[in-house]
């Protein structure tokens, strides 16, 4: 009879999930893993294979739960869906108010690393999708709602807001103050208004 597992899946991918998010994958070393987990070598070696196969779980989680859970409350549950795209980026400076440093984003610190441990890409590239996903399905109903021109392109503004959110981030990750997060926020988000503003008086000057 095999040995009953006594320890909790969830909780060791949340406590590496944190030390990756501080440390980076490169920078958290096996005993710093062991450490955080709790977990023997060859309790971890057994359940996830290496350091990289405990990474690729803690990232999946991470897409999992953090990203689309973000995803979904802000971006395609929100009712006012240009509010939502707001309070999305907001809502990630707010968080980093307090007196630890920030540790940012598992995706964004990841993908500054990606090109020199390019077995972690493919995580980062399904959470990003699933952040650009949001932003077009917010957009294409900000546009159906008419808060946003018709002619709008959605995959070119998702991607441009991805981009956006994603600068952010790394401002973050350098302690930028939070009124400046906003002020740039509010800047992207008012050139898109601009656009529904410029778009509603040509039509209001072909009627005349």
């Amino acid at each position: 009879m095999g040995r009953k597992q006594v320890w909790d899946q969830g909780e060791v991918l949340a406590s590496a999930m944190r030390l990756f998010r501080r440390r980076g994958y490169l920078g958290a070393s096996l005993r710093d893993l062991e450490e955080a987990t709790g977990m023997h070598p060859g309790s971890l070696y057994r359940a996830f294979r290496s350091k990289e196969g405990l990474f690729s779980a803690a990232l999946d989680d991470y897409n999992e739960r953090v990203v689309e859970g973000r995803v979904h409350a802000h971006l395609r549950d929100a009712q006012d869906p240009v509010a939502g795209i707001r309070s999305f980026f907001t809502s990630a400076f707010d968080t980093a108010i307090g007196p630890e440093p920030d540790p940012g984003c598992l995706l964004t610190n990841t993908a500054v690393e990606s090109f020199s441990v390019p077995h972690v890409a493919p995580g980062v590239r399904r959470g990003l999708e699933t952040i650009e996903s949001g932003f077009a399905d917010a957009l294409t109903r900000a546009r159906t709602q008419r808060l946003l021109p018709e002619d709008l392109d959605v995959e070119e503004s998702a991607a441009q807001l991805l981009a956006l959110y994603q600068g952010l981030l790394v401002l973050v990750r350098s302690g930028t103050d939070a009124a400046k997060l906003h002020t740039i926020t509010d800047g992207a988000l008012a050139l898109i208004c601009a656009r529904k503003a410029t778009a509603k008086q040509a039509n209001e000057e072909e009627q005349r």
